[in-house]
């Protein structure tokens, strides 16, 4: 997607470097899961103690966190899916080695509000794995220089171009501020 704006042209074009979701440091909801060709891991948290400790325990707390089982459908790519799962050939292409955690706290107080943040947390992770973030690049056509550029747009491609002719108004009233008469 492009636009030109005055003497700028801008680029919206996919991130092909971006930042995972597990990247952002984020300790109230993550992604845990260990499989052989997606994995996703955190110090203290292996899917596998969670496991174990929910048959054994019975109770749908780890360590102070409610966790929901993951699902990924692994064929050809990767998607995830929380809670419950409608994808083909489920029987094989299907693993549950994962989990969603998240932080039991005042706005996770209940179980159905900690789900809704893992489901959150799992459509992140989809835009992430097929690949839908996106950045801008920003050139003063006059003498082909990039100017500006930002990338990390999940699943914005729309917003990532409004964020971008945004800046190229506010360059263009800077450059009409600095024009002597």
């Amino acid at each position: 997607m492009e636009k030109e704006i005055g003497k700028y042209k801008i680029e919206v074009i996919q991130d092909d470097l971006p930042q995972s979701p597990d990247d952002w440091g984020n300790d109230d909801a993550f992604v845990v899961y260990k499989h052989r060709q997606f994995g996703v891991t955190r110090k203290g948290f292996d899917p596998r103690d969670i496991f174990d400790h929910s048959h054994e325990h019975k109770n749908k707390l780890f360590d102070g966190y409610f966790f929901f089982v993951l699902y990924a459908y692994i064929h050809s790519g990767v998607v995830l899916s929380v809670g419950d799962h409608n994808f083909p050939d489920a029987r094989w292409d299907v693993s549950s080695t994962g989990y969603v955690l998240v932080k039991k706290q005042k706005y996770t107080y209940t179980r159905e509000a900690a789900f809704k943040m893992a489901q959150s947390i799992t459509e992140e992770w989809n835009t992430y794995l097929c690949g839908d973030v996106w950045g801008f690049k920003i050139t003063d056509m006059e003498d082909d220089t990039e100017v500006d550029s930002c990338y990390g747009f999940y699943g914005e491609e729309e917003n990532c171009m409004t964020e971008a002719e945004g800046i190229v108004t506010s360059m263009i009233e800077n450059d009409n501020k600095n024009c002597v008469v």
